[in-house]
């Protein structure tokens, strides 16, 4: 099953040197004239034993975490920045006054607007009146009517710009970035922050289209970050992009990661798998112990002081760590070769260097 370049296991050379020093010498087995083979000589290395072990299989990933929020906050107005009052890296909660511009001249446009709209009303209930005596038409009315509204919107236009004096933070985050300092004068819609939340990040990933229909979102998403314990950052699949790029067969897939207590931050890398399969205190050994005959998975193990062949069926094969779970076949604690079996065949004498067989 594992395709593995032809080399010579520290068992096979101790045992060509041991033939080579007896002249291909047997030994007579007991009450009957055949031969016995040498005794293979395995170093430690060569063998372990199955054990239990939590297995994950899976589509392998890699690529940036980022916040999954992120806000770029604009100038509302053209003016004159009297104070910033944040700093990139600095936590804010939502409302919090983030900058402040000059009033100067937006304090008497709204005045002035507010003294029009008071006028206007004044001059709408005259003709409501004089309507109400006869003496002037519905037009007129209407047109009065019309002129209020009007001063009304320009009122509230002018108030709005006064207010947006205040820049405020539309979300609870983190300033990520500050492009002002005090006493700058920006344009309306120029940049002044970009505020993110990473209560939750996103990470972004790309996979083989091959690979597309073992996905689905709200699959589990274990990742390695550089000063994480390995595999402890944790998410789920939130969206699998509907098409694939057409230079690389790539499509995206869209991780998100919860992040209490804020110890993770945008930019990181990290790599990982989107867990397709788990097994549980499965019994497992190392990939280069399961080896393939046409299409049956099979082992070597060290039984009795001898080698012996058992026939297995495989289960989750956990590609990062190189285990693969044994379903059948073989019991807890079993003796299995894990060097390259050529030359050692079943029924042959073995000793193990440190073990008992």
């Amino acid at each position: 099953m594992n395709a593995r370049p032809p080399h010579t296991s520290a068992a096979v050379l101790v045992l060509a040197v041991a033939l080579a020093g007896c002249g291909h010498s047997t030994s007579a087995k007991p009450g009957g004239d055949g031969a016995v083979p040498a005794a293979a000589l395995l170093a430690a290395t060569d063998v372990t034993r199955a054990a239990r072990a939590d297995l994950t299989a899976g589509v392998p990933v890699s690529g940036t975490l980022a916040p999954a929020v992120e806000v770029r906050i604009a100038a509302p107005v053209g003016e004159v920045l009297d104070e910033v009052l944040v700093h990139e890296g600095q936590a804010v909660e939502r409302g919090q006054v983030l900058a402040r511009f000059r009033t100067t001249s937006l304090r008497p446009l709204a005045a002035s607007a507010q003294a029009a709209w008071t006028v206007a009303r004044a001059d709408h209930e005259r003709m409501r009146n004089l309507y109400a005596e006869g003496a002037v038409s519905k037009r007129d009315v209407e047109g009065a009517e019309a002129l209020m509204r009007a001063a009304e919107a320009q009122w509230a236009a002018a108030s709005s710009r006064l207010a947006d004096a205040e820049v405020r933070a539309p979300i609870a985050g983190v300033i990520a970035a500050r492009f002002v300092q005090g006493g700058d004068r920006v344009g309306e819609g120029d940049p002044l922050f970009m505020l993110v939340n990473t209560a939750e990040l996103e990470f972004e990933a790309t996979v083989p289209s091959a690979h597309v229909p073992l996905l689905a979102p709200g699959m589990p998403v274990r990742l390695d970050v550089s000063g994480f314990p390995a595999g402890g950052v944790r998410g789920r699949v939130a969206r699998i992009n509907a098409t694939a790029d057409p230079a690389t067969r790539q499509v995206k897939v869209y991780v998100r990661v919860p992040n209490p207590g804020g110890r993770l931050v945008g930019g990181l890398f990290a790599s990982g798998s989107i867990v397709t399969k788990e097994a549980v205190r499965a019994l497992a050994v190392p990939g280069p112990a399961v080896h393939d005959a046409e299409g049956e998975a099979w082992v070597m193990v060290v039984a009795q002081g001898a080698l012996a062949r058992r026939a297995v069926r495989l289960g989750v094969r956990d590609e990062s760590r190189d285990l693969v779970e044994i379903v059948s076949g073989l019991a807890e604690g079993d003796l299995v070769v894990t060097a390259p079996v050529e030359g050692l065949e079943p029924g042959r004498p073995v000793q193990v260097g440190g073990q008992e067989s």
